[in-house]
């Protein structure tokens, strides 16, 4: 795949500019651009629709596939063909490259992936030296169309090895489908939410606006001292070649130091200032080799000190903004700048001579990225102060173990040492005089720490302040530690309700921690919780509907000033009944927690027999209606006896609103037979179904006996 990115590329210039004058380049750079984000957009749907494992190799045979076909357009129009070539490499290089990505990133998990994707990448390294010596050796004995049945053979073996990784790879790592409802302009109302964000996005159009610039430069003089067909190839590839290998080197033996040293947004400097610095160069030394060495240290740093900076810039987006909005500024940005590039290049063709442009695209190449740097170090401050909010807010969750450079630690060991401590009593043997960050970081340690005993003594050392919630709520998904979690947050009381109430409702946290949630939202007495809980009915998960529903009728029933909307209730349970028959009857539970006596309507003689679904649309209905006859009358639907059923039903059919009543009926089995007359009046349904309440509570105990009778 690497190997095709740097033959196509020179390839693609050489071709280029062997058929057309470098004054075509800014109509071409124009059309490949626009075509590049109708590709890319597309590329978005069918990997949502058919996922990267179907979408992926059928687009490296696709490509391999067109260049076949421009290779045959060749023999007949080198004109056409060098066209195609273009704008394929403009619309499928790096969109190819993306789609591999997200390939391999489904089946890795985030430990995996460090290793695995780190030698992915390595090996990269070796595909950009093949792919530019091939095309260093065709440009020496062979026309330059002899690069594109070998560029095919390339993307050839990329569909037929994807291929293969797809069968023998398990997906492990299948991101959560969107939710339903999301506003399709969620991303372009983040964006112009936060200077922040539209600090980065004209980082990226200033920067990608002068390579353009620089790249023109480059081509144009590479054109007028080497000429073309064979000798340009062999130029571009030795070129794209060496960038290739330098930038690996600058990669391994500086990016790790620069973003220690300077931080993210200083790093991201850099390549703006040295364009600026080059270009001022090449103005004062005209010539091939001062544009080599200004697109060279451009190629170079922008892959290295600047992609690696500009990527942890992103740290403090949360992180279901930045699906969208980096999307929107990796494409859309990038493309608008090579348009921007393009247009100043077309103006400037027809308004001057072409001797004299380039000193020109030069001079407006250095005064962009002199704009680049300032804007790059006004970044600096507003992304400390960004991820400061994100830490607080815990939009943001980093774990120090990972974070790299000194700017990110020092903001994070700032951020969360900044909230004053509440310190528990110290015994006779405890050192008072330790600082607050670094006891924060050792009982976040504790919490983190494999180790159940350490676990424990960080979770009941002292209170859960906001910066340990984020890490305590983490502990929900381990068996071992959970009760303990669940009780220590309930101690916790209101500060805690917000931040589990967002970890409820969040598709992306881990299911074990979303089911056990309402375990403590139900037990915390905050107008909040209740809220919380009734947004938790709305879940696609069943377990997390019930367990709402569970601790919602817990609260209601200590706390005389909580309530919930009739209205709002009817809804979730004309969500539950709507389920099919087939899932409604076999929902179970896949913890036993402490929440048993919550139900408003369970008992212990109908806990083994009833049907939770069935008990769900109970819960959720005591919320609004009375308790006590409806709990009486779940427990007569378990009993054998028709007559106690029947009676059961009765009061069911004269009280429940019409509008629950008529879907929910099936559910309740009624095969009494049909009568004439009118059912009795609720009242005198109320009282038959409480005079029965002993028989039913006799019955039930009696099932219950037989049931745990072995037989013989």
């Amino acid at each position: 795949m690497i190997a095709y990115q740097v033959g196509a590329r020179a390839t693609r210039d050489a071709y280029f500019l062997t058929n057309f004058p470098v004054t075509m380049l800014p109509a071409m750079m124009m059309a490949t651009s626009v075509l590049a984000v109708a590709l890319a957009y597309a590329s978005t749907l069918a990997l949502t629709r058919w996922g990267p494992e179907r979408v992926v190799p059928a687009a490296f045979a696709a490509s391999a596939g067109l260049l076949l076909l421009a290779w045959a357009v060749s023999l007949v129009s080198h004109h056409v063909a060098a066209v195609l070539v273009y704008l394929h490499y403009g619309c499928f290089g790096a969109l190819l490259v993306s789609g591999f990505y997200s390939f391999l990133n489904e089946r890795f998990d985030p430990r995996s992936a460090k290793r695995e994707l780190a030698r992915v990448t390595a090996a990269g390294t070796v595909g950009g030296l093949i792919g530019g010596l091939a095309a260093e050796r065709v440009g020496h004995v062979l026309p330059i169309t002899a690069m594109l049945p070998v560029l095919a053979t390339f993307h050839a073996v990329c569909a037929a090895g994807v291929t293969r990784l797809r069968s023998s790879l398990e997906v492990v790592n299948v991101p959560d489908a969107p939710r339903e409802g999301a506003p399709p302009a969620a991303g372009v109302r983040a964006l112009l939410a936060t200077s922040y964000i539209r600090g980065l996005i004209a980082l990226v159009l200033l920067v990608t606006i002068s390579e353009g610039l620089i790249d023109l430069v480059l081509k144009g003089r590479a054109t007028a001292a080497v000429g073309g067909g064979g000798q340009l190839l062999r130029f571009f590839a030795a070129f794209y070649t060496g960038a290739s290998l330098l930038t690996v080197i600058v990669q391994a033996a500086l990016s790790r130091v620069a973003l220690e040293k300077l931080g993210p947004a200083r790093a991201a400097a850099v390549l703006p200032a040295a364009m600026a610095a080059t270009s001022a160069g090449a103005i004062a030394i005209p010539g091939l080799a001062t544009a080599a060495i200004a697109r060279g240290s451009d190629f170079v740093l922008s892959n290295s000190l600047y992609r690696g900076g500009y990527e942890v810039l992103f740290t403090p987006v949360p992180s279901r903004d930045k699906r969208s909005i980096k999307s929107l500024v990796d494409v859309g940005a990038s493309r608008a700048g090579d348009l921007l590039a393009a247009g100043i290049a077309g103006a400037l063709v027809l308004a001057m001579p072409l001797k004299g442009m380039g000193n020109v695209l030069f001079a407006i190449a250095a005064a962009l990225s002199v704009c680049g740097v300032v804007v790059a170090l006004r970044l600096h401050g507003g992304y400390v102060q960004a991820l400061a909010n994100g830490l607080i807010s815990r939009a943001v969750r980093l774990d120090l173990a990972h974070v790299m450079d000194s700017t990110t630690r020092e903001t994070l060991l700032r951020t969360i040492g900044a909230h004053k401590i509440e310190r528990h009593h110290a015994g006779p043997d405890e050192d008072t005089g330790e600082d607050p960050a670094a006891e924060l970081l050792l009982r976040i340690r504790g919490l983190r720490s494999p180790d159940v005993p350490k676990v424990l003594r960080a979770l009941h050392s002292g209170p859960i302040t906001p910066e340990l919630l984020p890490h305590a709520i983490e502990l929900l998904a381990r068996n071992e530690v959970a009760q303990h979690a669940i009780n220590v947050l309930r101690e916790t009381g209101a500060p805690a309700v917000d931040p589990l109430i967002e970890r409820l409702l969040d598709p992306d946290t881990d299911f074990v921690i979303r089911r056990r949630i309402p375990l403590v939202l139900g037990a915390i007495y905050d107008r909040r919780a209740a809220d919380g809980l009734l947004r938790g009915l709305a879940d696609k998960r069943f377990e997390v509907r019930y367990r709402c529903g569970r601790g919602l009728a817990h609260l209601l029933d200590v706390d005389a000033m909580c309530w919930v909307s009739p209205k709002d209730v009817f809804a979730a349970v004309l969500r539950e009944i709507q389920s099919a028959s087939g899932v409604w009857e076999t929902r179970n539970l896949l913890d036993k927690m402490d929440d048993e006596e919550w139900s408003p309507v369970m008992g212990e003689v109908v806990r083994d027999r009833a049907n939770r679904s069935l008990e769900h649309v109970f819960t959720l209905l005591a919320l609004v209606l009375p308790r006590k006859p409806l709990r009486v009358a779940f427990q007569g639907l378990h009993t054998e006896d028709r007559l106690l059923r029947a009676t059961a039903l009765e009061y069911l059919e004269s009280s429940l609103p019409p509008q629950i009543r008529r879907p929910l009926w099936p559910f309740l089995e009624d095969n009494r037979p049909r009568r004439a007359e009118q059912p009795r009046p609720t009242e005198e349904a109320l009282d038959a179904l409480l005079k029965s309440n002993a028989s039913i509570s006799l019955k039930l105990e009696e099932l219950r006996r037989k049931e745990r009778t072995p037989p013989g």
